[in-house]
């Protein structure tokens, strides 16, 4: 299949979480093993060097990837072109380490920025962004005989990227990322037992704006943590490292506890990954450090001088992390490079995580997939 490719100017970090469709247990998470995978889709050297921000699940048994963009051939510090992909790749999951991937259909349009849902045996993909806009489109994806097949959805009632979502009971939602453009902490819900409602504004997140927050739904609430907002129209460049519980029946935000390391240094999530973990967790992994960050959202690193660091100076998270939901209390489960990613993806397949590819660094992709088990 001929891809078409897309290209953008740079932004200074992408990504986006993306849910997978069962999760493993929280018990005896003291012990956990990460393992490197092999194997990567080689059709096109330009996605070869790996990519952030693309949609992701796991199908029948097989992990899925699609889209996502990089840069290629030149880097973003030298004013590279940013690339985005439409290709949609599965791969059958099992005890080994090795990946086989093959090319089994096409995304309507090259894209990456959006969410992923799992709903049984489907993947629904709402929003994200192209090489010329940003998108309201709402589409589902499935197997058959080795191939995808695809529906549309309803739309969103406003062009959305860099979101989060997760599906709580039988309802989708979208929250915060770039709303019409704006940063935003507008949340979204489409009830999927009843698709002739269409979305549904919800009550905003309290506080600032959230560009690629991290979500997760459990324990029949909605939890939202961190997020940014670049300045523009009036507001000053924010990021956010607190969280808020939705109750969607009582329409109501609760504080929760914001993310903290094993000293009780706030953390930062924005740009990382968050699934529920058995039935009273959530676990989370990656960001941008909050420090670092904000001050290049305000200017104080900018330009070349601030996308030519090395990896380790942007700090990225290390830290993987747990959220108990009765407790309202955060674990670290230990300090992992592995872990150290913006606009990567994370699925589970019920035994495992797996985290796919993302950002070493602003404009720096990996082609890693990392698969982390709980003994």
């Amino acid at each position: 299949m001929k891809r078409k490719l897309a290209r953008i100017n740079a932004l200074i970090v992408g990504g986006m979480l993306f849910l997978g469709a069962c999760h493993p247990t929280a018990s005896n998470t003291s012990s956990l093993s990460i393992e490197k995978m092999n194997g990567y889709p080689a059709e096109d050297s330009c996605f070869l060097k790996g990519v952030s921000a693309l949609y992701a699940g796991v199908l029948d048994g097989q992990l899925v990837m699609a889209g996502g963009c990089n840069f290629p051939h030149t880097s973003v510090a030298d004013g590279g072109k940013k690339v985005f992909y439409d290709g949609i790749y599965t791969a059958n999951l099992s005890d080994k380490v090795t990946l086989e991937w093959k090319q089994v259909g096409l995304l309507p349009e090259a894209s990456a920025y959006g969410v992923t849902i799992p709903v049984g045996d489907r993947l629904i993909c709402v929003g994200g962004n192209t090489a010329e806009r940003s998108l309201s489109g709402v589409f589902q994806l499935a197997l058959k005989d080795g191939m995808v097949q695809m529906d549309t959805l309803p739309s969103l009632p406003a062009t959305i990227d860099n979101m989060a979502g997760a599906l709580l009971e039988n309802t989708i939602y979208i929250v915060g990322g770039n709303v019409n453009g704006v940063p935003s902490s507008n949340v979204y819900s489409l009830n999927l037992s009843d698709l002739a409602e269409g979305w549904k504004e919800e009550v905003a997140v309290p506080g600032n704006p959230r560009v690629q927050p991290v979500c997760a739904a459990q324990g029949g609430k909605l939890y939202v943590w961190c997020g940014f907002s670049t300045a523009g129209e009036g507001r000053e460049a924010t990021l956010s490292v607190d969280g808020y519980a939705y109750n969607p029946i009582a329409k109501e935000w609760k504080q929760v506890a914001t993310p903290v390391d094993e000293a009780g240094t706030p953390v930062s999530l924005g740009g990382g990954v968050a699934l529920p973990m058995g039935e009273d967790a959530v676990f989370c992994a990656g960001g941008v450090n909050k420090d670092i960050f904000l001050q290049a959202l305000q200017g104080i690193h900018k330009g070349k001088e601030y996308l030519t660091r090395s990896v380790e100076w942007y700090q990225f998270n290390r830290k993987l992390l747990k959220y108990d939901v009765n407790e309202d209390k955060w674990t670290c489960l230990g300090d992992y490079e592995q872990g150290a990613r913006a606009g990567a993806a994370m699925v589970s397949d019920g035994s495992s995580y797996y985290i796919i590819n993302g950002e070493l660094k602003p404009g720096i992709r990996t082609k890693d997939i990392n698969r982390i088990k709980f003994n």
